[in-house]
């Protein structure tokens, strides 16, 4: 085997070392000059190897279309089923292909292909790389993709790019991973709002360095991609692995998802690309060189590439040979043979770009090699003639990755360094990002000093909402190379706990802020530290940790007047979470007298707060209603918006629990747009709230749509165990044992910590006990019920929270034989429904005495009070409870005729367990059911869908998306995107389209109607 030609005696691999080891480090300052050689011309429509002849159309099965995009050699089975993808999406049924594959395997020529091919099908394309530099950066890709990177004048994307801003989220609490979901909703919003204009697809390449917020919109996109006009491809190699990415490859074959595995070209492929790329048959030698670049297309273009460059390759006749046989160089080898081909000056741009990152600008590597941009314009053409660089626009683009970190490695990491400092320094000057210029501080090792502390003093905040990982990392370094006696350093200090404290890490802010507190300084930060330990330590669980804080702030010498009364009204906040109920009425009635005098809303809200949800829990009533009424009357303008927040979900459950369903209905309306803006904690607090009042309302399918569109954010934010119980509860009533002990499990296994889950742990309990007697364990309900009423659920007193489930105490203990225990949950009852007179309390006073007296029209009365209440679960319940006393005091035709108006509510709720429990009751004393008239039980089918799921059909036919959907609903859009999901299940359908038409068809006149296919 003979040497590589034009070597000597050398390797190809020794002399490229060579080759290497003389060219001029890169400049570090002053200008390049740069002469014009005369370009190399590449092949036209060979990318990869793979890209040849324009095809005139391709045929899939389903259709024939024209396409502008070239052929793919060995690509044709790819090619097609992208294609159908494509025709699928433009017709409306969504549909999502990741290209998995080797470096070099051809995913960005497929890439390309499947674009073309969109666009000839009418999708609108847009496109979107990964990149190594910003894999750090949240939602990087997609924003990128969807072009709300540069301040966009579209007033869509505009949207999206004031929620990526996240100014009213800074400081707040945020969760491990820093999944940023109002931002997250943002994105898929405006994905649907640009479907709702016309068919589209979103191409990502490189997604082995996707951001993992960037990931996590994708697999909302997936989740939901069979409803919108929408295909989503995604390229990505093996290594490195991102858990958000794989969870997108896993499972994803079949129905409206596909994995393409893209593996080595057949060894029947490789003479026609070959041929294509040389233009002649190759001989037996050529062809067994290049066998052995193992059907990578890219290695097999970069061997050609370096044969026709020494030229190796003689024609004889119709068939190209090599003059001798060669061993087969590595592909990086082959890589840095076609740089040693390129002048010095190129090398030194084209280094600078590789450090700089794929698809930085011609501007950015400019001011970092400190020369004009039209000076770098030969060069660049130099570089794309010679097949290292691709044309796209303003930016660099390079070919392949893998020429990138060919270049990149020959750059010293001291020149990596400064060059990442020049563009740092070069993004600030013309206004970039703080996230764009964090990148690339963190690729500088050392850190420049000089730079970074007063850039990260000024930026921290605008970095902190958009990207709380990266400050976290920049503030820390800067604290390590600042000195201590800097002015800047305390406020350096504060930064990074606020950063902390935004990336969930709660404990460690607390502690920082404590440190910082014990530091002598006198920088008038220090109610900002302790404010920072009170918020850290309620957020996390820890009241009693932010109680004892607040007080020794108020102790204090010297502490000013109007933060003293703050933390006397967050105090009272405090005690109430720890059950100290007494305690924190009298210290919440002093802060709000306090409160009044200073004219301070923030201590007011926590004040009035407070006293009403004592009073509210005491003696619900109009007085704690409208204590409740005053603190939501104060304004954002005057509050935090997360406390204001608070205020008005907190006002929608007190609305809730006294019936006032439309006042309920509208205060959770107000605080939708709210809550998706601000995310956090209330973000799943609104879907629970929802949830609750759909459920009790019997509108049990709504109520699983707002558990589903909750529990994301629930899981993040603590706030999913009661989420995950509700839907355990109706699993339950529905007769789904086995999927409501699952989601009990997954209740029971989830660490909610925060204390305003506390607040909701009764469903928990409600939930276990259901499952308790489901599983033909009364006597063990009765136990779990009774034991939380007397002592409570954690800090909070039972008698006062559990009030509600006295209907069940009573039931259980007249079952165990326990009377003097059923009156005594019968009088709380009492003394609950004298106070606030509300049906709902009415009926479960007049149900626990109608069970005590076995007093059949006191059942019958709270079923009424129920039924004014809209409590149908309720309401069935009295009913049976009445019809089994008439059966007894045997006059079995009125038990009969209550039993089948409590069995016509069940059906209608689809309680199917309650149902035949009801019925076993009543067999019990001899009544059975009467005959029965058709009812509607149907699972499938128009039958099958509820009001809700019909109006939202109408939205659909009437061509609203989803956001439109939920604006005109007052509900969220994942809510929407749930029912419609639901919706399709039901009917057998397959997209929004065949939606449409099912309903326009169904709406049309008798006579105009065809049948349904």
């Amino acid at each position: 085997m003979r040497p590589w030609p034009n070597c000597g005696n050398a390797t190809i691999t020794t002399c490229c070392r060579g080759r290497a080891a003389s060219r001029r480090p890169l400049p570090l300052v002053g200008q390049l000059t740069l002469a014009d050689p005369a370009p190399r011309r590449r092949r036209p429509g060979s990318v990869h190897g793979c890209l040849v002849q324009q095809a005139d159309g391709i045929t899939t099965g389903e259709t024939a279309v024209q396409f502008l995009g070239p052929r793919l050699v060995g690509r044709d089975a790819e090619t097609a089923m992208l294609t159908t993808l494509a025709l699928r999406a433009a017709r409306g049924s969504g549909q999502a292909a990741f290209i998995a594959g080797e470096a070099g395997a051809g995913k960005t020529a497929l890439l390309r292909r499947a674009a073309a091919d969109a666009e000839g099908a009418g999708l609108q394309s847009l496109w979107g790389s990964a990149r190594e530099l910003e894999a750090h950066r949240p939602f990087a890709v997609v924003s990128a993709c969807l072009g709300i990177d540069d301040r966009p004048v579209d007033p869509l994307r505009a949207r999206a790019a004031e929620v990526l801003l996240g100014q009213a989220r800074y400081g707040l609490p945020g969760t491990l991973g820093g999944a940023d979901f109002p931002t997250v909703e943002a994105m898929c919003v405006l994905v649907e709002e640009i479907c709702a204009q016309g068919p589209v697809a979103l191409f990502l390449d490189d997604l082995q360095w996707a951001d993992r917020a960037s990931a996590l919109v994708l697999q909302r996109l997936v989740q939901s991609v069979a409803q919108l006009p929408l295909l989503i491809v995604g390229a990505l190699r093996p290594v490195p692995r991102v858990v958000e990415v794989d969870v997108l490859t896993r499972g994803l074959r079949g129905g409206n998802r596909t994995v393409l595995q893209l593996g080595p070209l057949a060894s029947s492929t490789v003479p026609l690309l070959v041929a294509d790329t040389i233009g002649h048959e190759p001989g037996p030698r050529l062809l067994r060189l290049c066998e052995g670049a193992a059907g990578n297309p890219l290695y097999l273009e970069e061997l050609i590439a370096a044969l026709q460059r020494e030229e190796a390759i003689t024609l004889h006749g119709a068939v190209a040979e090599v003059t001798a046989d060669y061993p087969v160089p590595a592909i990086d080898t082959l890589i840095t043979h076609r740089l040693a081909y390129l002048r010095d000056e190129v090398l030194q741009v084209l280094r600078a770009a590789s450090v700089l990152g794929a698809g930085c600008t011609l501007h950015d590597l400019g001011a970092v090699l400190e020369v004009p941009a039209h000076v770098l314009l030969t060069s660049i053409a130099d570089a794309e003639a010679a097949g290292i660089l691709t044309p796209d626009g303003p930016r660099v683009v390079f070919r392949h990755d893998l020429v990138r970190q060919a270049l990149l490695d020959d750059v010293p990491s001291s020149v990596r360094s400064l060059l990442h400092i020049r563009a740092a320094q070069a993004l600030t000057r013309a206004g970039a990002a703080p996230e764009r210029v964090a990148g690339h501080l963190l690729e500088a090792a050392p850190p420049d000093g000089e730079f970074l502390v007063p850039w990260i003093t000024d930026s921290a905040a605008r970095l902190t909402t958009r990207a709380p990982g990266l400050a976290l990392r920049l503030l820390g370094t800067a604290l390590e190379i600042a000195d201590p006696a800097d002015p800047r350093y305390e406020q350096l200090r504060l930064h990074h706990v606020v950063a902390q404290l935004s990336s969930g890490l709660l404990a460690e802010a607390e502690e920082s802020a404590r440190i910082a507190l014990a530091r002598p300084a006198d920088s008038g930060l220090e109610d900002l530290f302790r404010w920072i330990i009170v918020q850290a330590a309620f957020a996390r669980g820890r009241p009693d940790i932010a109680l004892a804080e607040t007080r020794l702030t108020r102790g204090t010498a010297g502490a000013p007047t109007l933060e003293a009364v703050r933390f006397q009204a967050f105090a009272s906040v405090c005690l109430f979470a720890l059950g100290r109920l007494p305690e924190a009425g009298a210290v919440a009635a002093a802060a709000r007298r306090a409160a009044a005098e200073l004219g301070d809303s923030m201590a007011l809200a926590h004040a009035l707060q407070v006293l009403a949800a004592k009073h509210f829990l005491e003696a619900p009533g109009l007085e704690a209603l409208e204590l409740a009424r005053q603190a939501s009357r104060l304004t954002p303008e005057t509050i935090h918006p997360a406390q204001w927040l608070g205020l008005q979900l907190a006002l929608a459950n007190c609305y809730m629990e006294l019936d006032l369903t439309p006042d309920a209905e509208r205060a959770l309306a107000s605080v939708r747009p709210s809550a998706e803006h601000l995310g956090g904690v209330f973000l799943p607090w609104y879907h629970l709230s929802c949830a609750l009042l759909a459920f009790h309302a019997g509108r049990w399918e709504d109520a699983i749509a707002e558990v589903d569109a909750g529990l994301d954010p629930g899981v993040h934010f603590a706030m999913s165990r009661a989420l995950r119980a509700l839907a355990g509860a109706i699993a339950v009533h529905q007769g789904r044992r086995d999927d409501a002990e699952t989601h009990m499990s997954q209740a029971a296994a989830a660490q909610d910590s925060g204390t305003v889950s506390w607040f909701y742990e009764y469903v928990l309990l409600c939930t276990q006990a259901l499952l308790d007697e489901a599983q033909g364990r009364p006597e063990r309900a009765f136990r779990r019920l009774a034991h939380s009423f007397d002592v409570g659920i954690g800090h909070l007193p039972g008698q006062l929270i559990l009030s509600f489930l006295t209907p069940d105490l009573v039931r259980l203990a007249l079952d165990q034989g326990d009377s003097p225990a059923a009156r005594r949950y019968a009088q709380a009852a009492r003394s609950r429904a004298a106070h606030s007179s509300a049906p709902y309390h009415l009926g479960d006073a007049c149900r626990c005495e109608g069970l005590l007296a076995q007093d059949p029209e006191l059942l019958l009365e709270a079923a009424r009070h129920y039924r004014e209440a809209t409590r149908p679960l309720n309401q069935a319940h009295a009913l049976t409870d009445a019809a089994e006393l008439h059966a007894m005091r045997g006059r079995p035709s009125d038990g009969r005729a209550h039993l089948e108006r409590a069995l016509a509510i069940y059906a209608d709720l689809g309680a199917v367990w309650d149902a035949a429990r009801a019925t076993a009751r009543l067999r019990a004393v001899s009544v059975s059911r009467g005959n029965r008239g058709p009812r509607n039980t149907a699972r499938l089918g128009w039958e099958a869908l509820t009001s809700t799921e019909r109006i939202i059909a109408g939205h659909v036919a009437a061509g609203h998306s989803n956001p439109e959907t939920a604006a005109r609903m007052c509900i969220s859009r994942r809510t929407v995107s749930t029912h419609v999901s639901n919706i399709l299940r039901k009917l057998g359908l397959t997209s929004r389209v065949e939606l449409a038409t099912e309903v326009i068809r169904r709406n049309s006149p008798p006579e105009q109607q065809q049948p349904s296919t």
